[in-house]
């Protein structure tokens, strides 16, 4: 399937699910049949996982209930993730009460991961599943086609040799990029735009000296200071085995440079290929709908979120003169909001912005002004 372009990955995936009852296997909930469903044993925390074999960007699962003993799905949690680890993942719905042989639809927003996971939390519960499915698309390597730079170079194995886009140059002279020997090797990668980066890939060379990338750091960010290591921490390397890649979810840190250093004296840094995954930190306020307290003229609400000009006659929003002026913005689902960003009128008035405040939430309790 090409990138870009959404499909049901769970139909080509593995799954596997905590126990199994009366032949009633994990592949039951992929088989497109309303009349077979899993079933794990009553036990304590059952769980149901399709591995999607790769890194998807998922934008909703459907979940399709058994049509006996619906009331066994209350409770159960999605979660989307890179981790085998169920907790680590991230949650993408709950489901209070699903009618028996009904199918209902929740939205991820865009998660990125390798696995979906459906789990009821306590003792004594039973797992089944009519259908599932994890619709999304291919989440791109964006480390190819970004610019590298390093601390030093070693002969010709240069910043760029770990972005080739090749896993299977694992000898050091052919597709591995190296620093000399010194303190605080650094490698660096420009994404050329601001990501959310749910994972970065690592392999380390085949042929000796697998114990260089021992101690690395994986940083993302925006930050240059410190030649960028000053950026926050995905996560620490402690050992990748002789040509293999080993995989770091970075929970969505967003920015535009990756950055791997080894920290203290004599160190040399050598990486094969180094993958990034992740989506552009995209503007989700254009889909939505806007409405304001109150419209001056015509600066409708929605003139905010048209991505248009800074003039009010022609691309702001303003309300009239009023005791607590608002606006507000329905996404039309439920997101992790990590940025927003608020251009200023340009012709006049600039200080009429000052004092705003900005809540994100769920509730329309006082025009939504309740909420965090």
């Amino acid at each position: 399937m090409a990138r870009g372009q959404e499909e049901n990955a769970a139909l080509w995936g593995k799954p596997s699910q905590s126990s199994t009852f009366a032949g009633s296997g994990p592949k039951m909930a992929l088989d497109g049949l309303l009349n077979s469903w899993t079933h794990t044993n009553e036990e304590t925390n059952p769980w149901w996982r399709v591995d999607l074999l790769k890194v998807y960007r998922v934008n909703r699962v459907t979940i399709t209930n058994r049509p006996t003993f619906a009331d066994r799905i209350n409770g159960a949690v999605i979660r989307i993730g890179n981790f085998l680890d169920i907790y680590s993942n991230t949650i993408c719905g709950v489901i209070s009460t699903l009618a028996a042989g009904a199918t209902a639809t929740f939205s991820c927003g865009g998660m990125v991961g390798r696995y979906m996971v459906v789990h009821i939390i306590g003792q004594l519960k039973i797992l089944s599943l009519g259908e599932a499915g994890v619709y999304g698309t291919l989440a791109g390597n964006r480390a190819v086609g970004g610019a590298t730079m390093q601390s030093s170079t070693s002969a010709d194995w240069f910043a760029e040799k770990a972005i080739d886009g090749n896993r299977g140059l694992q000898q050091l002279y052919t597709g591995c990029s190296s620093t000399l020997n010194e303190t605080n090797p650094w490698w660096r990668l420009d994404l050329r735009d601001v990501y959310r980066v749910s994972e970065v890939v690592i392999t380390n060379r085949k042929e000796c000296c697998a114990e260089r990338i021992n101690g690395a750091e994986i940083r993302i960010g925006n930050s240059l200071e410190n030649n960028g290591t000053n950026n926050p921490i995905c996560a620490v390397i402690p050992d990748i085995p002789a040509g293999e890649s080993n995989n770091y979810s970075c929970y969505r840190l967003e920015g535009r440079y990756v950055i791997i250093h080894i920290p203290g004296d004599w160190k040399i840094l050598t990486l094969c290929e180094v993958e990034v995954y992740g989506y552009l930190a995209e503007n989700l306020a254009v889909a939505g709908t806007a409405i304001q307290s109150s419209t001056s003229a015509d600066w409708f609400a929605e003139k905010a979120i048209d991505r248009g000009l800074q003039q009010l006659y022609t691309g702001c929003s303003s309300t009239i003169p009023e005791n607590n002026p608002w606006w507000r913005l329905d996404l039309h689902h439920i997101y992790r909001v990590s940025k927003v960003v608020i251009t200023n009128r340009k012709d006049c008035c600039a200080e009429r912005i000052n004092g705003a405040e900005i809540r994100i939430g769920n509730s329309l309790e006082n025009n939504g002004t309740n909420n965090p």
